[in-house]
């Protein structure tokens, strides 16, 4: 979509900085935009941001890190484009701010933007409630609005002296598949009639580096404990195929093309955490959750983390509903076991899967007078000339 750049143009900057947050913020865009066919966005976000007609500074790509060592590592490179965010905003001066998740860079933007008379939402709330809660000074003082996706969210920010408001979560958008079951995995030169295995290591080139070994030895080992497994690697769209060694790529099927149907299709899921587990378990997939950082961000997560489980499905449910395999404890024959034994037993698989979709009620926001999507719900709270949608 080709932004309007003329004189009646609402101008909103949009900074989106992973993977998930560029499809959140194409859909809020696209919604904006059925509302007020003005607004004009320019900011940081992906190709699916870029698509819905953003004006980008610099590809999402390019910001994605993990861990506290890895930033290190980019520091110089986020000082920079910060220099660009702000010079961009005060020479543009849009109307609203949208800041969606990605907290290290965009709570300091937000802090840096106080002064400037430029109103900021924050959709899609940091994960205070899980670490960092020091952080919310900073949305109490710099974030004029708050639209989260969680339920428990509204409360504890409301808890915090923060006015949030819960719009649902935008999985929940998302239109039935195109495709059922048996089409797709025989458009993959996969057999519907044989269990699968999908491996998921996660959306950034630091995630494919820490996981993607992990997976593949663990996953040899459950196929030789299930004879016809079937092995599949969902590729995330900004990662490359020349990434993946040749030795996995001649025993694992690839699909880069729609890798999050691959994922809602697996019998059962190998997953680094993050926002494809929320996917997985709003799919009812079971899943085994595995994650990896440096030593250093190991360390200092522990230091940090006020919650007992990192997946969102475990923090939903309030309980291990779904076995994780977090830095030492992400050996093969461990996952590749509880793999097997997901795959062996029809009952327990299919309570898991009922168990998981269970969850995806707690997304849905109470009824009231704002109809349509998340998306659109979120649209018009932005879109209110008060900037609360209240």
């Amino acid at each position: 979509m080709t932004p309007n750049r003329g004189p009646g143009a609402r101008k909103f900057f949009i900074l989106a900085g992973e993977a998930s947050g560029d499809r959140h913020g194409a859909a809020l865009m696209e919604a904006m935009q059925a509302l007020e066919p003005a607004a004009e966005f320019s900011g940081i976000g992906g190709e699916m941001m870029q698509a819905a007609g953003l004006e980008t500074l610099y590809d999402a790509r390019q910001m994605a890190v993990i861990g506290f060592s890895e930033v290190f590592r980019k520091l110089r490179f986020l000082r920079r484009a910060m220099r660009q965010v702000l010079r961009h905003i005060a020479s543009r001066r849009p109307e609203r701010i949208i800041l969606i998740d990605y907290p290290g860079f965009n709570l300091r933007l937000a802090q840096r933007l106080r002064r400037s008379g430029i109103p900021v939402t924050y959709y899609i709330s940091p994960q205070l409630w899980a670490w960092r809660a020091g952080r919310i000074r900073v949305i109490r003082r710099c974030v004029a609005q708050m639209l989260v996706i969680f339920p428990f969210e509204e409360e504890w920010y409301r808890e915090r002296g923060v006015s949030a408001t819960f719009v649902g979560h935008p999985i929940l958008d998302e239109p039935a598949p195109d495709q059922d079951r048996e089409t797709f995995l025989a458009g993959q030169d996969l057999r519907p009639d044989q269990p699968l295995l999908t491996l998921y290591p996660g959306s950034r080139e630091d995630e494919l580096e820490q996981h993607l070994g992990l997976f593949f030895k663990a996953a040899l080992i459950a196929r030789e404990a299930c004879p016809g497994l079937q092995l599949a690697l969902g590729l995330a769209p900004d990662l490359s195929p020349g990434q993946v060694p040749a030795e996995i790529r001649s025993q694992v099927r690839l699909v880069t093309g729609r890798p999050r149907m691959l994922l809602r299709y697996a019998d059962v899921a190998m997953v680094a955490s993050g926002t494809a587990t929320l996917e997985a378990a709003a799919w009812g997939v079971p899943m085994v959750v595995v994650y990896r950082v440096s030593p250093f961000s190991a360390w200092l997560g522990r230091r940090l983390l006020r919650l007992p489980h990192i997946s969102m499905a475990n923090i939903l449910a309030g309980r291990e509903l779904v076995p994780e395999f977090l830095q030492e404890r992400a050996q093969p024959g461990p996952i590749a076991r509880t793999v097997v034994r997901l795959l062996g037993d029809d009952d327990s698989r299919r309570q898991f899967r009922e168990d998981l979709l269970a969850l995806r009620q707690l997304l849905k926001p109470p009824q009231t007078g704002n109809a349509g999507t998340v998306s659109l719900r979120a649209a018009q709270m932005i879109l209110e000339p008060d900037g609360r949608g209240l």
